[in-house]
């Protein structure tokens, strides 16, 4: 029987989104001691850190720096690469990612005097055009789960040796994640484990067993550290049949390879989540009494990208993030100022606020949402000339389906509108740097049960029609009856003056009340200055009754926690005094929101007097015990009763108003 060869090692990537106290608990759990023991034992290990998190630790940490030099030294450690700030690679241009990759290699040759020559891919999210991509970057080898070897056609030993894959002529050498041995290493005793990876060995052929572990799942102070003591004393004691490797040897010593291609894959659970959950699915007779667990995605297609149509706030990211690569690649004359904005949006590329899982909050995370935002306007702030900068207004098909959106870059605010429903679904503040429409609706996931989920997407100034006496509960658990198809109608574009800054928008819908159905008209102008947005409404009744009904303009505007703001009506106390900070107010012309963490005062103004509704919004997400109630953004939603007889017009001026705190302000 040959020797079976085995790399292991460890994957760390914890997002520094997780805070100090959790990455200091990782260090004293799991970073540190694993590495002390790698320190204490004779066999090699192969270790990635995210670029992000491998700063942080030494950083924090002087003796990391030199317990890992010293291991280092005596060879005993092989560094994989990657993508400094984690992203997913299929979502972000080819550039970025040699330019994160490069990134994360001259951290560490900076650090430890070694370049990497492989590298892991986040989340193991594998696209064709990927060799092309690490040959460019100076990478040679990487790893994806066995199940791929396996879709691709390959059985038996094939699935314990490397292959060789290729791109436009750019070949690297794949490795295959032996998730069946790692699953279960921490359930069974370590002998369990020894005598499985002996039981792959060949007499044959050599074969190859790649253990890479999850470092954040390796909790030394709670049964860890025996375990993994045993397993590497039994793999020493093991040397007749089992050979531990560092990778990049085995990569030089290879000869003649198979030759794979391998589609667009990503682990399983990931092609599960980024599938729609249909509501038939979970209405239908024979699914109204199955577990939650078991009312899975129907998609089982294995693609990332679905994540992009599956949220629509995913695809605003995405977007975002391709305008202002876009941006960049413009840039002339100061190197200095493109690197900075390049830096900046590598930053945005994390990958957690683009999915979703179910482990981690992911897009349902407002720190992540928030700091990708961020790091893109500041991005965008380097692009702009030092001087001579000129605010625009113009048509672009920013998001990609095939609609021009209204698209708004001035000195102090972005302000992008779309043409579906005429609502703004991006509101850049530059002075802070803040997206106040970093949102996410409450969408329906496979364990939701009862919990309310939202028809349509957290913008601002979304046009609502519903009966006069509806109550704030039912809107709030969207039980509420939608009376207009303004919501998620088109709207076209009557008029757009890029001198004044002003966009026209239209929309010939319906309202249908118990009754009647009625033709109406919405007309919606917009006009955009340095730090206001204007908002003026024209309902036209183009019936031949007269129409009684209630019309709302939904604000939705993302902080940190509901804590974090004080809204204020003038001549009233502070209104966030009931229970969840739900509130009703009668006669509202002007409302007051205190962004005490960004210190910023927003002013919402209207001409006519509205009851105005407000409450933040919340989402459920994780199982089991990981449950969470995730704040996520405040709606507010001005409403007036309005009676229009036959082409009558009922007009109505909104102003919301963004600036600073200035000194002395309370």
């Amino acid at each position: 029987m040959k020797k079976v060869k085995l790399i292991i090692g460890t994957v760390n990537s914890c997002s520094v989104l997780e805070g100090k106290k959790r990455l200091e608990e990782l260090y004293e759990k799991s970073y540190k001691p694993f590495l002390r023991l790698v320190h204490s034992s004779s066999l090699p290990v192969t270790i990635f850190y995210s670029g992000e998190l491998l700063s942080w630790l030494i950083d924090k940490h002087d003796g990391m720096q030199m317990l890992i030099n010293d291991i280092v030294k005596r060879r005993k450690i092989e560094f994989l690469g990657g993508g400094y700030y984690s992203p997913l690679f299929s979502l972000i241009p080819r550039k970025d990612r040699v330019g994160q990759i490069e990134m994360l290699t001259t951290e560490i040759r900076r650090r430890f005097g070694r370049r990497p020559r492989g590298m892991w891919i986040t989340e193991k999210v594998w696209e064709p055009s990927m060799p092309m991509t690490m040959n460019n970057a100076g990478m040679e080898f990487s790893f994806i789960d066995e199940e791929f070897f396996e879709d691709a056609g390959l059985y038996n030993g094939e699935l314990y040796r490397p292959c060789v894959t290729e791109d436009q002529g750019k070949k690297v050498v794949l490795f295959p994640i032996s998730n069946r041995i790692i699953s279960q290493f921490l359930l069974e005793e370590p002998e369990r484990i020894i005598d499985k990876i002996k039981a792959c060995g060949s007499e044959k052929e050599e074969r190859i067993i790649t253990m890479l572990i999850p470092g954040e799942g390796l909790d030394f102070s709670d049964g860890a550290e025996q375990k993994l003591k045993s397993f590497f004393e039994l793999l020493d004691n093991n040397k007749k049949h089992i050979d531990v490797i560092l990778p990049g040897r085995v990569v030089r010593d290879l000869g003649a390879m198979k030759k794979v291609y391998f589609g667009c894959v990503s682990p399983g659970d990931i092609g599960r989540w980024s599938g729609p959950v249909f509501r038939e699915q979970l209405s239908s007779q024979e699914n109204r009494n199955s577990p939650a667990s078991e009312l899975r995605s129907v998609n089982t297609q294995s693609f990332f990208r679905h994540f992009l149509a599956k949220y629509p706030e995913s695809n605003y990211l995405y977007s975002r993030m391709m305008d202002v690569h876009k941006l960049i690649s413009q840039m002339r004359g100061d190197r200095q100022r493109k690197k900075s904005a390049e830096l900046e949006l590598y930053k945005s590329q994390s990958h957690s606020a683009f999915w979703y899982g179910g482990g981690t909050p992911g897009i349902y995370s407002v720190d992540a949402r928030h700091k990708a935002y961020s790091s893109l306007i500041e991005a965008e702030k380097f692009t702009r000339e030092r001087t001579g900068f000129r605010s625009s207004l113009q048509k672009d098909d920013f998001d990609m389906d095939g609609l021009d959106e209204i698209i708004y870059r001035g000195l102090s605010l972005n302000v992008n509108i779309h043409c579906k429903g005429g609502v703004i679904f991006e509101l850049d503040y530059f002075r802070t740097p803040h997206n106040y429409l970093a949102t996410i609706a409450r969408h329906h996931e496979w364990y939701h049960d009862d919990e309310p989920a939202d028809k349509y997407t957290r913008n601002t100034f979304v046009d609502h029609f519903f009966q006069p006496d509806e109550k704030i509960e039912k809107f709030i658990d969207m039980s509420y009856r939608e009376a207009g198809d303004f919501i998620s109608g088109i709207y076209s574009i009557d008029k757009l003056n890029r001198e004044r800054k002003e966009v026209i928008f239209k929309r010939c819908g319906n309202i249908i009340t118990k009754k009647s159905k009625f033709p109406v008209m919405v007309q919606k102008s917009y006009t955009l200055k340095r730090n206001i947005i204007v908002v003026e409404y024209e309902i036209t009744n183009n019936s031949d009754s007269v129409l009684n009904t209630a019309f709302g303009s939904e604000i939705n505007l993302s902080f940190n926690e509901n804590e974090d703001i004080d809204i204020i009506v003038p001549g009233k106390n502070k209104v966030l005094s009931n229970e969840g900070g739900i509130f009703s107010t009668e006669n509202f012309t002007k409302m007051l929101i205190k962004d005490k963490k960004r210190k910023v005062n927003i002013a919402l103004t209207s001409d006519v007097g509205a009851l105005l509704w407000g409450f933040p919004v919340k989402t459920r997400t994780g199982t089991g015990k990981t449950v969470e109630i995730l704040y996520q953004e405040n709606c507010f939603i001005p409403h007036w009763n309005i009676s229009l007889g036959p082409g009558k017009v009922w007009k109505n001026r909104l102003q919301l108003r963004i600036d600073r705190k200035v000194k002395g302000d309370e």
